[in-house]
């Protein structure tokens, strides 16, 4: 699994989708895009997301920010380390 030091430039990014149904995030590893329905993305929400491309595994926080273009920005954290501070 990659490490979550290393993030992607767009991995804080949360971008709308066009149609206005949900929001694409941008995952650490690299960069790619996964789409959330926009009932799941809202602030606070905690999200398990696999790279398309690598298939890693992550866990993203959706953080309200109110100078980004969606109103939110990503966290993102490796599951399993998660209670280790990560």
């Amino acid at each position: 699994m990659s490490n979550p030091n290393e993030n992607h430039i767009d991995s804080k990014r949360v971008k709308p989708a066009e149609r206005g149904d949900g929001v694409f995030v941008f995952t650490p590893c690299h960069g790619a895009e996964v789409f959330h329905a926009s009932e799941q993305a809202v602030a606070a929400a905690k999200l398990d997301v696999v790279c398309p491309e690598g298939g890693e595994g992550w866990l993203v926080e959706l953080v309200a920010d109110e100078g980004a273009e969606s109103g939110l920005r990503a966290v993102w954290t490796v599951p399993d380390q998660e209670g280790e501070g990560a």
